[in-house]
């Protein structure tokens, strides 16, 4: 039977007596020592297999030793063993399973276990945590809205002064479409997120060409679901929205211009590993699935990649595509992760448009000036107005009519 052992005379032998006689011969001391060396054997000899998990963040590398900083060696050895032991991902793994299966909670303050199945992101960084700005805890001060006015209506007028349309794209959270499946614990008070605050600021301005992307959202969200549930990015169907108001803005500057319709579009369902949020878990495969929903256009254009992620400072990526049966002209857009869905949808509109990967936002006047583009927008997620703080070059950094 399962658990058992035949002792040298036939007789069957249980597991427990087994570990009794193992004991009183000495073996137990030794199989503990086994035990913990395995790790440290593992590291070496890497006899165990590797479970993948995204940790958001860049673990400990193997430190150099220096005669002039002896503990700072030490403290780097430390470290390294903490994020390489053996079996280290394999055991978060359980752990992390254990905790959500068994408890219902999150093993990490950078996840928060929502409601059916549903994942949110938390803390990104120290000042960055989209639970924090659900609840409304660090608003903005004057002075920082009065700056991100200053710095968007510069953008603004140095584009408009070359003949430039400049659109301004906020994503919301997931949060904010889908409070629902938050847990309870987490409450939204009443007040104004960072977003309204930041709206009404710009709202000073004449006629700014924002794009608040809130109320398409909860319209829609009814009949379809917007965002993936295993990650904190938005899926094909939401994307498309924020891509039928672009277009819907730029419409009354190119009067050519073809409005999108969802009948353009067949929509596909497949079952996929978990997203982004499930990978931090460890738990994208076994214990979070997801159903990916995409758009695919009954009539594509050919579209071709001519630039592929070209690193131009650090964190900060290009590539270029093109689209020569494209009706309109160069696109520039800086971006985030969430332009990725946006991708397919501008690039068969466009003949070329260039893509900046950048979290900071910056503003790429020699990248603009030697492009010449027509349209240029600024994509950023809404939780980013936690902590992102926005710059221009000097060359815009002139004093503006109030």
């Amino acid at each position: 039977m399962p658990g058992e052992t035949k002792g040298v005379n036939g007789r069957r032998r249980g597991v427990l007596p087994l570990l009794f006689h193992f004991r009183e011969n000495g073996g137990l001391p030794l199989l503990f020592i086994l035990l913990i060396f395995l790790p440290l054997a593992d590291m070496f000899l890497h006899i165990g297999r590797e479970v993948p998990i995204w940790e958001k963040r860049k673990l400990a590398a193997r430190p150099r030793f220096e005669w002039q900083k002896p503990w700072d060696y030490l403290r780097g050895c430390e470290n390294f063993f903490s994020d390489h032991f053996g079996f280290r991902s394999w055991l978060v793994q359980r752990h992390n399973l254990l905790t959500v299966r068994c408890f219902g909670a999150s093993p990490t303050d950078k996840v928060v276990i929502g409601r059916q199945g549903w994942l949110f992101m938390a803390r990104e960084s120290e000042q960055r945590n989209e639970m924090d700005y659900f609840r409304r805890r660090r608003p903005f001060t004057p002075a920082e809205l009065g700056h991100w006015r200053l710095m968007l209506r510069q953008r603004r007028q140095w584009l408009e002064e070359r003949g430039v349309v400049y659109l301004f794209l906020v994503v919301p959270n997931k949060s904010t479409v889908y409070p629902e499946f938050l847990p309870a614990h987490i409450r939204r008070p009443d007040g104004q997120s960072r977003l309204d605050q930041l709206l009404a600021e710009l709202g000073k301005e004449k006629d700014f060409p924002v794009i608040d992307l809130r109320e398409k959202f909860l319209a829609a969200k009814g009949g379809q679901r917007l965002y993936s549930k295993t990650d904190s990015h938005w899926n094909d169907l939401g994307a498309y929205i924020a891509f039928a108001e672009i277009m819907e803005r730029l419409s009354a500057r190119f009067p050519d211009l073809r409005r999108p319709s969802p009948d353009q579009y067949a929509v596909r369902r497949s079952g996929r590993a978990g997203g982004d949020l499930a990978q931090m878990l460890g738990l994208q495969k076994r214990h979070y699935r997801e159903q990916a929903i995409r758009l695919q256009p009954n009539a594509a254009v050919e579209v071709r990649s001519v630039q592929s992620r070209k690193v131009i400072a650090p964190y900060i990526r290009v590539s270029i595509s093109e689209s020569p049966a494209a009706g309109l002209p160069t696109l520039l857009l800086v971006h985030d992760s969430f332009a990725h869905q946006l991708k397919p949808f501008l690039g068969q509109r466009f003949r070329r448009v260039v893509y900046v990967w950048d979290w900071g936002l910056h503003f790429f006047k020699d990248l603009i000036e030697r492009e010449k583009p027509a349209v240029v927008i600024d994509e950023i997620a809404e939780r980013m107005l936690c902590d992102l703080k926005l710059e221009n070059p000097p060359e815009l950094n002139r004093p503006a009519a109030p």
